[in-house]
């Protein structure tokens, strides 16, 4: 669960809480598949696509889909969103055209793309309708647009690598000391999230402060940390890759 549900939990008088900060970027990582809810894929800030052919496609498919069947996929990189770190779910009947898609899609450089095994039955039993007639398409000159919904106390990644060379904010990397010293941003303090609350004295007052670690989960524990102690903070809610030659890579 994540940080917010865990404190919502406690509330709600549960013991033994555990938080998964690690997240699914390690569960897709090991191999695992994710199961979106019905709610989020009919609400979620995600792009969907249906990889069946056009005329499956008509016949029934998941409102809001685009429809990119996965014979055409290899001509339709520029029809994607610009972000490569926008949430892409992939639709079939078949779960062999979802992998295709799926691992031609991530050698493209998207960051986030998910397999729906089992959508259309999964969308059924939730009592939703299929949506019969031509999906949404997306071409080269009309791209599918994507842009990511910022939560509370997040900082986007455009605001946070145009100030990471500043004097405008103090970068915290709360992970452990072993993956700071593998790569991290310029000039961020190693303080890692069991340890944060002994060495608050070594974040100054004066400076904005943001809050990162590998996947936004431990960011956004020290982040809540520090806003309860009155810091002026925020936490970047992405995931991340800093090497040790200084260069770095969020989406």
């Amino acid at each position: 669960m994540s940080p917010k549900s865990a404190g919502l939990a406690a509330k709600w008088g549960h013991k033994n809480l555990l938080v998964y900060v690690d997240g699914l970027p390690a569960w897709k990582k090991a191999g695992k598949h994710m199961v979106p809810s019905v709610d989020y894929v009919a609400h979620g800030n995600i792009v969907l696509i249906d990889v069946r052919s056009t005329a499956e496609v008509e016949k029934g498919h998941i409102p809001r889909s685009y429809s990119i069947p996965l014979a055409n996929l290899e001509d339709a990189e520029d029809a994607l969103p610009q972000g490569r770190g926008a949430p892409v779910y992939i639709i079939s009947d078949k779960d062999a055209e979802i992998d295709a898609a799926r691992k031609m899609i991530a050698e493209w450089g998207y960051k986030n793309t998910i397999g729906y095994y089992g959508a259309f039955e999964a969308w059924k039993d939730a009592g939703k309708t299929l949506q019969k007639g031509p999906a949404l398409t997306a071409t080269d000159d009309t791209p599918i647009t994507w842009q990511r919904n910022l939560g509370p106390g997040e900082i986007s990644i455009t605001d946070f690598t145009k100030s990471l060379n500043s004097e405008l904010i103090r970068v915290i990397d709360a992970r452990t000391p072993a993956e700071y010293e593998s790569g991290h941003f310029p000039g961020a303090i190693s303080i890692p999230l069991e340890q944060m609350k002994a060495r608050m004295a070594e974040i100054p007052k004066d400076k904005f402060i943001v809050v990162h670690c590998m996947t936004g989960g431990r960011g956004e524990i020290g982040y809540r940390m520090l806003k309860e102690a009155g810091y002026a903070v925020k936490f970047l809610n992405a995931e991340c890759q800093c090497y040790s030659t200084g260069e770095y890579e969020i989406w």
